[in-house]
This record gives structure tokens, sequence and C-alpha cells, in this order.
């Protein structure tokens, strides 16, 4: 029996949310490898290394916005086909507990973190051959809730379900779709939050541990496991989530602890 894969040479990969963080190490480490990528995000990112192919395309676009979608998709035609569709971009304004986050922050983080994903990848899915793939990025608190960030954990829960809701509706087109859940990540934001807290040195602490690894991850920790879900080695691989949390799920006392 046939599988579905991926082509053996370069792939055509967007990545949203790719001006910084975990977006941009995922752009990184595909250009680095050879891969041709575009880049989205509502802040253009610097200039990524071409992995030999010259300058990686780049495109300033709002995804939650239909406009922004279409600027994207446009984009993406350009490519001729799109192998590799990384959900990234993600909004975590809306602070506050189910009795405090205010209608407005609700509805933006959700359309962001929840409902982007499910229309861009609608968007694009005519671009995808069989043996494509769709990794979306969610969040250990999306398998488990932190207090006061009401809007963030729904968002990120519904995208844990429908990355498995993705996986079997798009399994008839030859398409995978898998996510991961990273941990507390040396982002450019948890660094600043770390860094503007009242005692930086005992936050950062904290921070670490939450993981049984007693550290914090590293944006390219978490791309490599994209890259892995995004490439033929996972061919079998659909519906999962894969937490890269440094072991902060594994423990029942670590799990939920607010981060």
């Amino acid at each position: 029996m046939s599988t579905d894969t991926p082509p053996s040479g370069p792939l055509n990969v967007v990545v949203t949310g790719a001006a910084r963080g975990i977006g941009r190490a995922i752009a990184e480490l595909y250009a680095e490898r050879g891969h041709h990528v575009l880049s989205a995000d509502l802040n253009l990112p610097p200039v990524l290394a071409g992995g030999g192919r010259g300058q990686q395309p780049r495109i300033k676009a709002d995804i939650s916005a239909a406009a922004g979608r279409t600027r994207l998709a446009r984009a993406a035609h350009e490519l001729g086909q799109v192998h590799v569709l990384v959900n990234n971009a993600a909004y975590q304004g809306a602070h506050g507990s189910v009795l405090e986050v205010s209608e407005r922050g609700w509805a933006r983080t959700l359309s962001v973190n929840l409902t982007a994903p499910l229309l861009l990848t609608r968007e694009l899915i005519g671009l995808m051959p069989r043996g494509a793939a769709v990794v979306n990025v969610a969040s250990v608190q999306g398998l488990f809730a932190e207090q006061n960030n009401a809007a963030y954990n729904a968002s990120k829960g519904g995208l844990v379900n429908l990355t498995r809701a993705m996986a079997l509706d798009l399994a008839p087109h030859g398409v995978r779709v898998n996510a991961v859940a990273p941990g507390a990540i040396s982002t450019e934001a948890v660094l600043e939050a770390i860094a503007g807290s009242d005692d930086p040195e005992q936050t950062r602490r904290d921070y670490e541990d939450l993981h049984a690894l007693r550290r914090l991850g590293t944006p390219r920790e978490v791309a490599q496991v994209v890259y892995f879900l995004g490439g033929a080695e996972s061919s079998f691989l659909t519906g999962t989530i894969v937490p890269v949390d440094g072991g902060m799920t594994a423990s029942f006392m670590m799990a939920g602890r607010p981060v």
C-alpha cells in the first residue's frame, strides 16, 4: 500500500507569527535546511537566512482578518504548492478570570488562536498536495488551565481538539494534522515578563521549576519537533498533540500550576 509523503526535495512552507519567538525559530530552521519559507506576521520579521536558496519571502498580514488571510493566500499561490502549514500566530493580551476577561479580549483571543488556523487551513487546502502537513502550535495551557487566563486557556484547548477534528476531516485529502503544546519557552515575551517582574531571579526559577527538567525550553527545541511533524519521518502520525514541555505535564504536581 502506498503512503502519502512529502516530496523528497525542498518543501514550500508557510509559517504564521514568524516575527519572533517560536515562529521565527521554525521559519529559520526550515530555511537553514534548504526549504522555501513564506513567513507571515503583523510585524514583518527580519530577513531569514536562505539556506543557500536566497532571501525568503515574507508578508505583513493579520491572519485573523479575511483581508489578511487573502493576502497570505495570494502570496502562497506564488509558491505553487504548500507542503507544510504551521499555524503559530497567537494572541495573549486578554488576561483575566472568567469573571473579568472583557468580551473584546475574549473575541480577539479566539479569533487569532482558534478561528484563524481553521480558516487559513481552509484557504490553503487547495494548494496542499497529498502528503502535505499542517502543524498547529497549541500550548500546555490547552491541556491544563492556568488561573486568571480564561481566554487563552479556552483558545488553546479549542485548538487541541480542532487539531484532532482537522486530522479526521483532512485525512481523505492525504493531509496530516498534528500539534505541539509547548511549556514555558525562552521567547522574547517570556524573557520580557521575567525581566519586568519584581524579582526576576526568583521569577525565572519559578518558571524553570514548572518543568521536570528544571529549565526553560528554547524556541529551537520546539521548532525541531514541528520540523519532524511536518516531514516524512512522521508520515503515520496525525491527530497527535505533542507536549514539548520538559516534563511539565508528566507530573500531577506540576500540571496546571500557574505559569
